[in-house]
């Protein structure tokens, strides 16, 4: 992991404010009135900030759960068990346990395959998901429907190796899913690999991403150059928001890109779920991070997922 303490210049564009996202949320919007900072950072409260819960499962992660044949998705938080080759053998993705996952060859590169019609192939571009951290697209059934979606997993830090104080940099490459629909109902879809920088300040319990540079592998050229997203929270390993932060698209010039204007159409739906991931030298701060991330409206949707690689 590589720290600094330089800070990044946030992109001048326009933010997309957000009250309440979901039917869940919405519900629970008593009980989170209550909890001050869980209702700054969107956490949740069915998900405590207690590192023993994640220190029991000994993985951390994210999971965008994307129903077949639909756009969009929704960011899950992961846990789960390694295998003895260092490799996910057990997932529990919210009420679903994906057990005896086993790494099978492909076409030279490593699949998983488990119960419930499970299977997990490396994402291009984001190392060869041989070894964790990694990252995967996993598809399992549950309930007599297919799910499909890219899944970040890697090993949980205790709660004496995450900082109390100070600002960490970590970055690594992003791989992003454009969806636009035009007036018409015309869908096209653009997939790309970009590159992204994720700042967390261990003193605040806040946290910024940014993401740039991108690639189109197939699909029309992106309608926007980069994408910023701040006010994000820390729940021990987890960085997360459900709704909460500020959103801004720029292009090449770095000038405001209107992707999502709120005075268009209702605010679009935020949903970004990650981890920090341990280091290779243990006890030692987090070395790697990863996760995944959704911004939806009517017209548009992005999706993504990202990991940076462990520090040596």
């Amino acid at each position: 992991m590589t720290t600094g303490r330089r800070l990044f210049q946030s992109f001048p564009a326009v933010a997309l404010g957000i009250a309440c996202l979901a039917p869940t949320a919405c519900g629970l919007v008593t009980k989170v009135q209550e909890l001050p900072v869980v209702e700054r950072f969107g956490f949740g409260v069915e998900v405590p900030c207690d590192i023993n819960l994640y220190q029991q499962r000994r993985m951390t992660g994210a999971y965008l759960q994307i129903a077949v044949g639909s756009a969009g998705g929704v960011a899950q938080y992961v846990t789960g068990r390694p295998s003895r080759s260092a490799l996910p053998r057990n997932l529990v993705i919210e009420e679903d346990t994906i057990r005896r996952l086993r790494p099978e060859e492909e076409n030279g590169q490593t699949k998983l395959e488990g119960w419930k019609r499970a299977s997990a192939v490396p994402v291009p571009g984001l190392g060869p998901g041989t070894e964790l951290p990694a990252a995967y697209t996993f598809n399992f059934r549950s309930q007599k429907i297919d799910y499909t979606g890219p899944l970040v997993v890697g090993q949980s830090p205790t709660a004496t190796e995450i900082p109390k104080a100070g600002l960490a940099t970590i970055t690594g490459p992003v791989r992003v899913s454009f969806t636009a629909t035009d007036a018409t109902g015309k869908t096209e879809v653009t997939d790309a690999l970009g590159s992204f920088t994720l700042q967390i300040g261990y003193g605040t319990g806040r946290a910024s991403f940014v993401a740039s540079g991108f690639t189109a592998d197939s699909g029309p050229a992106l309608p926007f150059d980069g994408f910023s997203w701040s006010r994000l929270g820390l729940c021990a390993p987890r960085v997360v928001s459900s709704g909460q932060g500020t959103v801004r698209f720029t292009g090449p010039d770095g000038g405001r890109v209107g992707l999502l204007t709120p005075g268009l159409e209702p605010a679009a739906l935020l949903s970004f779920e990650a981890s920090q991931f341990a280091g290779t030298d243990r006890p030692g701060p987090p070395g790697a991070a990863g996760g995944v991330f959704a911004i939806q409206g009517n017209s548009a949707t992005l999706t993504g997922v990202f990991l940076s690689q462990p520090s040596p």
